[in-house]
């Protein structure tokens, strides 16, 4: 289940460390009730979203055919695990599965179309490449979603708490992360159509440049450069989907679940309406 794999073990202890007076005076019955029942401002149900997200990760994630055939049947086990783990939770439990649902779906599907793409003419080199570039992937997308949450339940339940003095420093790098994240988009998108004006020239003049330094200490010097800035680069890809996460309501459905009865008789809600069918 989704609430099961998110559960990592500081984020779980620090909700355990939550009180409930403190839970509840974070969680009006109105919130608790927009949780439950949505805004009615979605144009679709999530249901249908999921499905489509769900799809468009899954033809996405084709292209790593490309590389090795075990790479889409991986990525389809991953999705279809995900859409189980947001069908089975609690009704509760509902908004925090799919916002953490949808973040999986475009990690998964980031991860494994780059894993398409081949760095060398040998195949052992390529795949034994992308499976360590998926795991790494997935473990460092995981534990910036891990210090996100942390950051939350901090602001949110535990302005006052010192628990978390050692990871203050931890918490202001992912927020500079997010900033760079964020930076990197607008320039990506500057950066295209500044190409797209002035490609004429450009590719003419990178290609007489790079060709005079061939051989040379500058051009060696040059080559370890762009390989250090390429790798810089693939990690930030790598963790723009973690823009899509709403930590709020991760966290939410983590004090849900710890506080379930609590919860469902202080807001008087029948087993029905808390848990769903």
């Amino acid at each position: 289940m989704v609430n099961r794999h998110i559960k990592m073990n500081s984020v779980s202890k620090l909700v355990d460390s939550i009180s409930l007076k403190k839970s509840l005076e974070n969680n009006s019955l109105h919130h608790i009730y927009e949780t439950l029942n949505g805004t009615n401002k979605e144009l679709f149900p999530r249901t249908l979203k999921i499905f489509v997200f769900a799809s468009i990760s899954w033809l996405i994630c084709l292209f790593s055919a490309y590389n090795w055939y075990l790479f889409p049947i991986l990525a389809s086990v991953i999705i279809i695990a995900i859409c189980i783990g947001y069908f089975r939770s609690s009704l509760y439990f509902k908004n925090a599965a799919y916002t953490f649902s949808v973040y999986l779906f475009t990690q998964t599907a980031l991860i494994f179309y780059i894993t398409s793409i081949e760095i060398s003419d040998n195949v052992i080199i390529n795949r034994t490449a992308a499976c360590l570039y998926i795991l790494f992937g997935y473990c460092l997308s995981f534990y910036i979603i891990k210090i996100k949450l942390i950051e939350n339940v901090q602001t949110e339940y535990l302005v006052d708490n010192e628990k978390l003095g050692k990871k203050k420093g931890t918490i202001k790098a992912v927020k500079m992360l997010s900033v760079v994240l964020m930076g990197f988009i607008v320039l990506i998108i500057a950066g295209m159509q500044f190409y797209r004006v002035n490609k004429w020239w450009i590719g003419e003049s990178s290609s007489d440049a790079l060709s005079g330094l061939n051989g040379t200490w500058a051009g060696m010097i040059l080559s370890v450069l762009l390989i250090f800035i390429g790798i810089v680069i693939l990690i930030i890809i790598t963790l723009l989907p973690t823009l899509l996460l709403n930590a709020s309501a991760l966290v939410d459905g983590l004090i849900y679940k710890k506080y379930s009865e609590e919860f469902r008789k202080e807001y008087e809600f029948t087993e029905k309406e808390w848990y769903g069918e």
